[in-house]
């Protein structure tokens, strides 16, 4: 199996099965944004131990980009701390725009990467990233 294939793969599990997908009862951090250009929509909420994401999910509707982008933003910020966090989102930036980056920080994030020989869909795969970023600024 190719790269791209296993890439494939991951994005089509991340769409049909969410990872970290619905609701909390009392989140500390809430956010939402969409993509008007194609009708992508996604709400992101966090919940914080210290300077630690202790929890976070998300919600949304819209294409196999944006929704797989956002389980696995979930699945790579979890656990980890606000430095950490900012730091996969800097390197996820990095990949979308066709920048060098580390595929370390990254992890299975990476199977975005193709992404970025489509320039109209890079809106997609960055929501996630934006409405996570909304989301940090009201950490106190």
């Amino acid at each position: 199996m190719s790269l791209e294939e296993l890439f494939k793969e991951i994005i089509i599990e991340h769409y049909q099965h969410p990872k970290n997908h619905g609701h909390m009862e009392h989140p500390d951090a809430k956010s939402e944004g969409s993509n008007p250009l194609c009708g992508d929509e996604l709400q992101m909420e966090l919940c914080f131990d210290g300077d630690h994401i202790k929890d976070v999910m998300f919600t949304g509707n819209g294409c196999s980009i944006s929704q797989s982008a956002a389980s696995l933003m979930t699945e790579a910020i979890k656990g980890k701390t606000l430095e950490e966090t900012r730091g996969i989102m800097d390197e996820y930036k990095k990949m979308l725009q066709g920048n060098s980056y580390d595929p370390d920080i990254l992890g299975d994030l990476e199977a975005l990467s193709d992404v970025r020989k489509y320039p109209a869909r890079v809106k997609c795969a960055s929501l996630s990233a934006a409405v996570l970023d909304q989301a940090l600024q009201q950490k106190k």
